[in-house]
């Protein structure tokens, strides 16, 4: 197994749900993406989707095509704690 190269965290900026990537190695943290804060608020599947495409942005950064990647998927937040429900 690999080791652990980062996490990805969600913060509330200015009206958006915003993701990024903070590296175990202590270097600057990645922006990934970001999303309307009511849209993710108020839209679980299009919350959903929005953590996918985090995942996949990170996954794929300075990935070459067919390199093989191993995920450790931790269980769901509840909502009143996930992610951009609350300014972090």
């Amino acid at each position: 197994m690999r080791e652990k190269t980062g996490d990805i965290f969600l913060t509330n900026e200015k009206g958006r749900c915003v993701a990024y990537w903070r590296p175990v190695d202590g270097s600057r943290d990645m922006f990934l993406c970001a999303v309307d804060l009511q849209i993710y608020n108020n839209h679980p599947h299009l919350r959903d989707l929005f953590v996918e495409l985090a995942t996949e942005v990170t996954i794929n950064r300075g990935r070459e095509a067919g390199d093989s990647v191993t995920l450790r998927v931790r269980e769901p937040l509840p909502k009143s704690t996930a992610g951009c429900a609350h300014p972090m």
